[in-house]
């Protein structure tokens, strides 16, 4: 994966981390999120371990008008990585403003301020230092001075978004992401020259469409670029409605995805009323799968939205949004 930030291979369920214009774009007032991933089960290599929450919400007005909607939201990211537990941990809030341009079509902007910290333990570390010859010796001094095993710093970031929508089963949302627009510090030790975390752009793409009264078509498309790092995720799942029956409507996803020369994913995924999770399993095929034996790992999602119960007098007064 070339990639510098934390990754989701089902991205489209960490909406906050994709753009933060997709603040309050859903059916519902409320929304909670959640993402766990971890890869590398293989005995020669450490864990990598990546937690994601989120909360958004509608604001302003509580029923959709032609002036437009107010969402914010909450994003809880924590990653760790490698034998010195490298670590980010970042608490953020969003905002956005999305305006209908007609009933079909709405644009939406929004921006994401948080705090981040990076840190790491030497303790698990060995150097060439620690050689004396014959054996490793942790007694000897690595010679490795840091200034700090930690640095806090702030992040700016900030999206727009396009959606499309027929009704609630067919809609294409279209964004662009733009994180860490300060590109804040990243150093541990004093050097000359600064070290920046440098912007990353996120572009996504998220058909749905209708094919059949139980059936629907997912499709969603990643690309992300980082300085020289980048990542294109692909694919998409079929939607099988089992019920139709209101208050226990339930379907089954069922999927597969790519990540462009890294892994093929598999999926399956349930949406029961306004619950829905998801897993998926990243099956390595890059040539890093020497070591992997095409080992990459397990994802989990879970979403739950909260739609309010409203008298039949103010339906029409909601946006098919």
């Amino acid at each position: 994966m070339l990639a510098q930030d934390i990754h989701h291979s089902q991205f489209y369920t960490s909406p906050l981390n994709t753009n933060p214009a997709l603040t309050g774009v859903f059916n519902g007032d409320w929304r909670a999120a959640g993402n766990y991933r971890s890869q590398w089960f293989v005995d020669n290599l450490v864990n990598y371990l990546t937690f994601t929450g989120s909360y958004d919400i509608r604001l302003y007005p509580k029923k959709w008008t032609t002036k437009g909607l107010w969402s914010a939201g909450f994003l809880v990211n924590y990653d760790r990585a490698g034998d010195s537990k490298l670590s980010l941990g970042y608490i953020g809030i969003s905002a956005s403003y999305a305006y209908p341009i007609n009933k079909n079509n709405i644009f939406s902007i929004g921006g994401l301020i948080g705090g981040a910290q990076r840190r790491f333990q030497q303790d698990q570390l060995t150097w060439d230092e620690q050689w004396n010859g014959t054996s490793f010796d942790p007694n000897l001094s690595p010679q490795e001075n840091f200034d700090r095993t930690s640095n806090g710093f702030l992040d700016l970031s900030a999206g727009i978004n396009y959606r499309w929508q027929k009704n609630t089963r067919t809609k294409i949302d279209a964004g662009l992401g733009l994180f860490h627009l300060n590109q804040p510090e990243q150093q541990f030790f004093s050097q000359t020259e600064s070290v920046n975390l440098p912007i990353r752009f996120n572009l996504s793409f998220t058909p749905s469409v209708k094919l059949l009264e139980r059936l629907d078509l997912l499709l969603h498309a990643q690309f992300q670029k980082q300085q020289n790092y980048q990542e294109t995720v692909f694919g998409g799942y079929g939607k099988f409605y089992l019920s139709l029956k209101r208050g226990r409507e339930f379907a089954l996803l069922l999927g597969l995805s790519a990540r462009s020369e890294d892994a093929i994913i598999p999926k399956l995924a349930f949406q029961y009323n306004n619950w829905y999770g998801g897993i998926s399993y990243d099956v390595n095929t890059s040539p890093f799968d020497l070591a992997t034996r095409g080992r990459g790992g397990p994802e989990f999602s879970l979403i739950y939205t909260y739609v309010k119960s409203r008298p039949l007098s103010q339906l029409k007064a909601c946006p098919i949004f």
